[in-house]
């Protein structure tokens, strides 16, 4: 018996997540009933709320329902949420988002993509390539793509399941793929990770129970036409190109969707352009080597034009850990804004270890313009004053900095 014949009533826990409401559709679409909560209302949950699916805002005791036979949580949810409790004390079976893909998986032909940056980017080439390939792979990625109608997951009907594995607190041990590729190994989550071994076992001991594996090493940057500009992104389309080859896809199939992808939702995205004439794009980069990545690709496509980013950090310890690299990291940018510090998991020690000022201050030792944004609104506002016609706009962060994009546009 299938997961989805044994699971026919499912409740998510932090349903609006960018995983968890891919999983949620796969399983909705596969036949089981399915609803969930989340802290807060988005666009995510609106979205799922449109495909008959009920998304509950807010947490509490009595939003499980009674027929509930499995509770599937977001491992960003604490132990102590009343929907985790209500489960354990009335013995509703529970998994974590990446248990229960454990289980859907195992009857598939798992391809995982991992490593510290790129997967988004990376999987999502792989399967734009498989599916012009006619293998019709089933996809759940960390991103809308407007190929799958602007949604996170698409639902194939081959035995082909392509993911994006996370090392976070080593939540891809629940997978056993047939094929892993791992973008690359760069120190991340100093939150949960000890130091750079920590790090590196866990990405060991994933290669060590798939059965075919893919390093960094294995693969060359891509040398034909791409959609998408930046000297990452080559090396992203070169990781899944190969894998594309070991899954039997013709060589035009990758040329051709190679060629035509431009980018996935807050991956260099291209919000629109403001009343002053300047381009705003949004992108999810939140590690140093993320920022460089992205900023050596705006200058390339943007040689002679004024490139001003607004960058905000995306938790405290992050922020302490990597202040030094974050330092060096907009060597590409011509200004840089700091609007807040996004918390997510941080303890008071954490908060108390580095600020916006801080950041800023270190900054400023490698570049000559960098100011405190003073929050989302106030930066908008300044960048309303400030702006001119041909100016270009990074919105950079995986928090909520994405939001100043719509100030800007309204």
């Amino acid at each position: 018996m299938s997961f989805f014949e044994e699971n026919q009533n499912i409740f998510f826990v932090g349903i609006g997540g960018i995983g968890m409401s891919g999983l949620a559709r796969l399983c909705k679409a596969k036949g089981s009933a399915v609803s969930g909560s989340d802290a807060s209302e988005s666009s995510t949950t609106n979205e799922l709320e449109d495909e008959e699916i009920e998304v509950l805002i807010g947490h509490g005791f009595d939003n499980v329902p009674e027929d509930t036979e499995l509770l599937v949580y977001s491992g960003a949810v604490p132990e102590d949420n009343p929907e985790l409790v209500f489960a354990k004390e009335n013995g509703i079976p529970m998994m974590t988002y990446f248990e229960a893909l454990g289980e859907i998986t195992r009857d598939y032909h798992l391809v995982a993509i991992s490593g510290t940056h790129g997967k988004t980017t990376t999987t999502a080439m792989l399967a734009l390539i498989l599916e012009t390939a006619g293998m019709d792979p089933t996809v759940i990625v960390g991103s809308k793509l407007k190929e799958f109608g602007g949604k996170n997951v698409k639902v194939g009907e081959s035995d082909l399941f392509i993911l994006e594995a996370c090392e976070y607190k080593r939540n891809f041990l629940s997978l056993h793929p047939d094929l892993l590729g791992i973008t690359n190994i760069d120190l991340d989550h100093l939150d949960y990770f000890k130091d750079k071994a920590d790090y590196d076992s866990a990405f060991c001991e994933f290669a060590g129970q798939s059965q075919e594996v893919v390093w960094p090493e294995d693969t060359g940057d891509y040398e034909g036409e791409m959609g998408i500009p930046g000297e990452h992104n080559l090396m992203n389309a070169g990781l899944a190109a190969h894998l594309a080859r070991r899954l039997g896809a013709p060589e035009d199939s990758i040329a051709t969707a190679l060629a035509s992808y431009n980018g996935a939702w807050r991956r260099f995205e291209l919000k629109g352009e403001t009343m002053e004439g300047a381009l705003v794009y949004d992108d999810y980069a939140h590690h140093p080597a993320e920022i460089v990545a992205t900023l050596e690709a705006a200058r390339e496509k943007y040689p002679e034009e004024r490139i001003v980013v607004v960058f905000q950090p995306h938790q405290y310890s992050r922020t302490n850990a990597l202040i030094d690299d974050f330092a060096q990291a907009f060597e590409n940018a011509d200004e840089v804004i700091i609007p807040n510090i996004y918390e997510a998991r941080d303890s008071a020690e954490d908060k108390e270890s580095v600020s916006v000022a801080t950041l800023v201050d270190a900054i400023s030792s490698y570049h000559d313009d960098v100011k405190d944004g003073e929050g989302l609104e106030q930066t908008a506002e300044y960048l309303s004053d400030t702006i001119q016609d041909g100016d270009v706009v990074f919105l950079m962060g995986a928090g909520d900095v994405g939001k100043i994009a719509e100030m800007l546009l309204r």
